[in-house]
């Protein structure tokens, strides 16, 4: 079962105005019939199922009713085709320079196998069990907390996979499931027309596993990164949730600290 204080934390250090989505790829029908969720009985691109979900509402969608080609293919509700692994697809849509680079990239990219039967979309606090993914939506500086926290925890991510093509599917859902990293990105052209995200918007996808401790990362860097005005508002959110309130350290910054020290410096060697 999802741990909702984690959530809760997530949202106490972050102030995201979005809901945080748990996606969750399911193998059989029965699981996918006790999912809790509205299935799906229309045509719907998976990214804006995502966005729908990031505004409280809980999805399900089977391959019938998967109104995108490459999410559908991403997701594993159906197999890719030839055209896709030998470039002829993404060239088509002029997205490469050659058939040749497309099919590089068709290789590269972390598709899910193609045995899924349905894809639950939902708020992550709303899961009666563990999702696959974790997939948050919010400006340049929120998803940079996010990386922070990630960094503090787990080090340096190597191998971050951005194309600028297949946001929500590929890049912040089966890249983050098949190789248990975390990813950021851009979003797409295709996803921002569809699901109309603000420009300003980016996402991150983090393995389920890895999401507790990365939202941990995000809190135990509060002093380090967090200038005085978000400290307090940080400071009043997770007193609500039990977390001792003095532990915040105002007037305090890593970077400050680098400047003070630099000013110190140069007023020694002024003196000297």
């Amino acid at each position: 079962m999802v741990n909702k204080a984690d959530v809760e934390k997530a949202y106490a250090v972050l102030d995201l105005d979005r809901q945080i989505v748990g996606i969750k790829i399911v193998k059989s029908k029965a699981e996918f019939e006790q999912a809790q969720a509205k299935e799906l009985t229309y045509p719907l691109a998976y990214c804006v199922a995502v966005k729908l979900a990031t505004n409280g509402k809980a999805l399900k969608m089977t391959k019938e009713f998967s109104g995108c080609r490459g999410s559908t293919r991403a997701l594993g509700l159906t197999p890719s085709p030839e055209s896709f692994y030998n470039g002829q697809d993404g060239c088509a849509l002029g997205l490469y320079e050659s058939s040749e680079l497309a099919a590089s990239v068709a290789r590269q990219m972390k598709y899910c196998p193609p045995d899924t039967y349905g894809v639950i979309i939902k708020p992550l606090e709303q899961f009666e069990s563990d999702p696959d993914v974790v997939l948050m939506v919010g400006d340049s500086y929120q998803i940079m907390r996010v990386i922070q926290g990630y960094s503090y925890v787990y080090g340096l991510q190597p191998n971050f996979n951005m194309l600028g093509n297949q946001a929500v599917c590929v890049e912040c859902t089966s890249y983050p499931l098949m190789t248990n990293q975390i990813n950021v990105s851009l979003f797409c052209s295709g996803t921002r027309f569809l699901a109309k995200w603000r420009h300003t918007e980016v996402a991150v996808g983090i393995p389920y596993e890895k999401f507790g401790k990365v939202i941990e990362g995000v809190r135990l860097t509060v002093n380090a990164v967090e200038m005085n005005e978000r400290k307090k508002v940080i400071q009043a959110k997770l007193a609500k949730l039990g977390y001792d309130g003095s532990e915040i350290r105002f007037n305090y910054t890593y970077y400050l600290k680098l400047e003070q020290d630099k000013q110190k410096q140069k007023q020694r060697k002024e003196v000297d």
